[in-house]
């Protein structure tokens, strides 16, 4: 049975991390829609704590895409237009492609492991409340070799900024098993050593994501 947010972050006292994650459960499941103020107070309230842990929890959200903070108004859950999701798609097909080419040839002993046990996180997760987690734990594996953490850091926020769309009950349940033969072909590339090969099958994974999303109504 899911535990109550606001019960969950109580147990947690003042911790912004926590906070944060209850907000962005509720914001990723649709119970906090689009547009919708987040109100210090009114969280301060609800969580049993100040606003200071409230304040640095938004600012968590707001780095992941998910809230913007602005001056004097106060924090809002991102809304994005058909037209907003669409370029945060090109852009990721740009940074995740290049980012994944530049990580193939230097993919080593470990991080194969650590990749493989992404690999079946992601696959243990699939048409799961979890899967967007496993996703980006595959996802990121894959990317880290690279050592390009500036590009992680903006590749994660894009995905952050995008989830709620991701995350919609209608997008993923009758395409897992074309997502799971997406990560075996990205896969199959990367241990073939293609890089090339590699990011051609990871942008037209996103695609698909990108696609699927806008169908949806995004």
């Amino acid at each position: 049975m899911r535990v109550n947010s606001a019960a969950r972050a109580r147990r947690y006292a003042t911790s912004p991390d926590r906070i944060a994650d209850a907000l962005r459960d509720e914001i990723l499941r649709g119970a906090i829609g689009a547009g919708e103020p987040l109100r210090q107070e009114e969280l301060a309230a609800r969580f049993q704590v100040s606003r200071i842990p409230i304040r640095d929890a938004l600012l968590r959200l707001e780095a992941q895409g998910l809230v913007q903070v602005y001056p004097n108004r106060g924090a809002f859950v991102v809304s994005l237009s058909a037209d907003d999701i669409r370029e945060i798609y090109d852009l990721r097909l740009l940074l995740e492609g290049d980012i994944l080419e530049r990580a193939v040839p230097r993919l080593s002993v470990d991080d194969w492991r650590r990749i493989d046990a992404a690999h079946a996180e992601a696959t243990r997760t699939a048409g799961t409340a979890d899967w967007l987690e496993g996703d980006w734990t595959f996802h990121r594996a894959l990317y880290e070799p690279a050592g390009r953490p500036r590009q992680l850091e903006m590749i994660e926020q894009l995905r952050g900024t995008v989830a709620r769309y991701s995350a919609a009950p209608e997008i993923l349940p009758d395409r897992t098993p074309d997502w799971l033969a997406d990560h075996e072909a990205i896969l199959q590339a990367c241990r073939a050593r293609s890089s090339v090969a590699a990011r051609k099958r990871l942008e037209s994974h996103l695609r698909a994501a990108a696609d699927l999303v806008l169908g949806a109504g995004g």
